[in-house]
């Protein structure tokens, strides 16, 4: 178990069953749980399962009814087999996974948070999908989402003074970002043409994460991502490699594999 963990590319093919905990270092216990805790789910799922889907997960977006819709995306969408292509920890209580799933009509990659909230280990469901911009309700503003919003526009503000200690203060990298590449990113960012960078919505995952729609304008084009907000030191930062995704694609009998 802790040799597939340690894997780069980590590759899990559902046969149905969970994974066990071994591990007594605190770090590793942690992605050991993250990881079982988004095994369980998509188990649960290809069993169709609503139940135990809904121990394992919570969905970002505003469903009355959770139960239902699982159910209903079950049936309508039979899951065959899934993949969990890379998770990656964050910090103690949060995670990035990025899952590779085959329907009976579709094809679906995503990169999703995995949560620790009330002892519980979680998988993000509904993350947007490309060209997807919600816009944040101005009437029910929370404390936590401002907060995020306001180090997002400091670090939109230390990308135009081209400070790149600055952009630094509002930045996590993952464990696994290369320093000198993000030291030279960084650096390219404050000498090239500077974005103006705001974020479109914002929704809170757990006390030390967030989820945030972010447009990127330029000059002549613009574009817009999701990514992940965590909490360090009492700080809101963008977390560097932590772009959120779904995305699906039709499949047909008529495939054409490419040797």
């Amino acid at each position: 178990m802790n040799k597939l963990v340690g894997n780069i590319a980590l590759i899990l093919l559902l046969t149905g069953t969970s994974l066990g905990i071994n591990s007594t270092a605190n770090a590793e216990s942690s992605k050991e749980q993250a990881l079982n805790a988004v095994v369980q789910f998509l188990s649960a799922q290809k069993n169709c399962d609503a139940e135990e889907m809904m121990k394992t997960s919570e969905h970002s977006q505003k469903i009355s009814n959770v139960k239902e819709f699982y159910t209903g995306f079950c049936k309508a969408h039979p899951l065959k087999q899934a993949e969990i292509t890379d998770l990656t920890m964050v910090n103690d209580t949060t995670a990035i996974v990025s899952t590779h799933s085959t329907y009976e009509d579709v094809i679906a990659v995503g990169t999703n948070p995995v949560i620790k909230k009330d002892g519980q280990w979680k998988i993000i469901r509904g993350v947007y999908g490309p060209g997807y911009v919600e816009f944040p309700d101005k009437s029910n503003r929370r404390v936590t989402e401002d907060k995020v919003r306001q180090a997002i526009e400091n670090y939109s503000k230390a990308i135009n003074s081209g400070n790149v200690k600055a952009m630094r203060k509002y930045l996590k990298p993952l464990s696994q970002t290369d320093k000198d590449h993000l030291d030279k990113h960084l650096k390219a960012i404050s000498e090239g043409p500077a974005p103006e960078v705001t974020a479109l919505g914002v929704r809170k995952i757990s006390d030390s994460a967030a989820m945030a729609q972010i447009e990127k304008k330029y000059e002549h084009f613009r574009s817009t991502s999701n990514v992940l907000i965590c909490k360090e030191d009492g700080q809101w930062k963008v977390v560097f490699g932590g772009h959120l995704q779904n995305a699906m694609i039709p499949t047909s009998d008529e495939t054409v594999e490419i040797k």
